[in-house]
């Protein structure tokens, strides 16, 4: 495996994890604080890292996010991140991940460990978040009024289950997933309206066939994939039931450009 390779897979992973790693966050107190800049945090020596996102919002929360990998095995990483970055922590460990999180300078730190593989064989690998609590407070308000306007179009008794922005190389994404209890035509109607006011237009609805369909969880079969576009911008809601519950994942892409 060639190291571009190896980067990307670990870039996947880390991408993967992130919503695992905001849910352990959420169970911490988040001070806010006075500082605007960026912390640089020092980092253990032998370190190879490199960006999974400088500029991501998940749940409100401002972060920038760096994928890792290191020689060490985790107890040893772990070890070092705390001589390195100094305290206090609060740790947790679940699942054959380590969590250490620190409160510095208005910014929540917070770092994923864990095992390269499950044999415990070649070194660690994890994630470096840092959540800017002042921009969480400061845009609280603005942050507010998006999740009602975008819950105003979908039918009533809608709610965001997870809510996760990014930019990256002049693009600008965002992932949401909503869940209601209305049937799947009924979310399918309302996404299609809400997408065509913002100036989006449907080009195919899929549906897996019945020999796909019979290889998916019961909840996936008779999942609906709406694919739209429009200038400089793409969408993909996917829309699935499981018993009394209906799930729409968004995902939105779209150039800088499109927004200007």
């Amino acid at each position: 495996m060639t190291d571009e390779h190896r980067i990307r897979r670990m870039r996947e992973w880390c991408r993967s994890s992130l919503m695992w790693l905001i849910g352990m966050m959420a169970c911490v107190v988040l001070p806010a604080g006075a500082q605007q800049t960026w912390p640089a945090p020092n980092l253990p020596e032998g370190l190879s890292t490199f960006a999974i996102g400088e500029q991501v919002v998940v749940n409100g929360m401002p972060m920038r996010l760096t994928g890792f990998v290191s020689s060490l095995k985790p107890d040893a990483l772990t070890a070092a991140f705390r001589r390195s970055l100094g305290g206090p922590f609060v740790e947790t460990a679940t699942g054959g991940k380590r969590v250490l999180g620190l409160s510095k300078d208005g910014f929540y730190i917070t770092v994923q460990v864990q095992a390269v593989s499950a044999n415990d064989v070649g070194g660690s690998k994890g994630t470096i978040a840092m959540t800017d609590m002042k921009a969480v407070s400061r845009n609280h308000e603005q942050q507010r009024i998006d999740r009602v306007r975008l819950l105003d179009r979908l039918p009533a008794g809608s709610s965001i289950a997870s809510d996760m922005a990014s930019e990256d190389n002049g693009k600008s994404a965002r992932h949401i997933v909503i869940v209601n209890t209305h049937g799947q035509q009924r979310n399918r109607e309302a996404v299609i309206a809400m997408l065509g006011k913002d100036g989006y237009v449907m080009e195919r609805d899929v549906h897996a066939d019945g020999a796909a369909s019979r290889n998916l969880p019961p909840h996936m079969a008779g999942a609906s994939t709406l694919y739209f576009k429009a200038a400089g911008k793409e969408a993909m809601a996917v829309i699935t039931r499981s018993g009394e519950r209906t799930a729409i994942v968004l995902n939105t892409v779209a150039t800088l450009q499109a927004y200007k």
